[in-house]
């Protein structure tokens, strides 16, 4: 198996672990939640938001939240993001380097 193809493998099972993880610590609406999952749903939140394309259930951020839940769920967000691009243009760079 060529370094590519495990690489797209890795990236593959990457974010389907993300998708399995936002799932399974889906974000409850009476549930006040502190800084700790803050940095966790903003984490997961690009899977969230992908996942309430979907149902209306899933929701990206919880309405009850302390002020730290705020702060570290953007902290969160921007390194969820971070590895979501950075994951897309890993598996872009090697299926176009398969091709080649």
């Amino acid at each position: 198996m060529s370094e590519q193809v495990k690489n797209i493998v890795t990236n593959l099972v990457s974010l389907i672990a993300v998708f399995v993880l936002a799932a399974i610590f889906d974000i409850q609406v009476l549930k006040e939640y502190g800084w700790f999952a803050g940095l966790f749903h903003g984490a997961w939140a690009p899977a969230y938001w992908i996942m309430s394309w979907f149902s209306d259930a899933v929701i990206v951020k919880a309405p009850l939240h302390t002020t730290a839940y705020g702060v570290w769920w953007w902290i969160g967000l921007i390194g969820g993001v971070f590895q979501w691009i950075s994951i897309i243009f890993s598996l872009i760079f090697n299926v176009k380097s398969l091709k080649s």
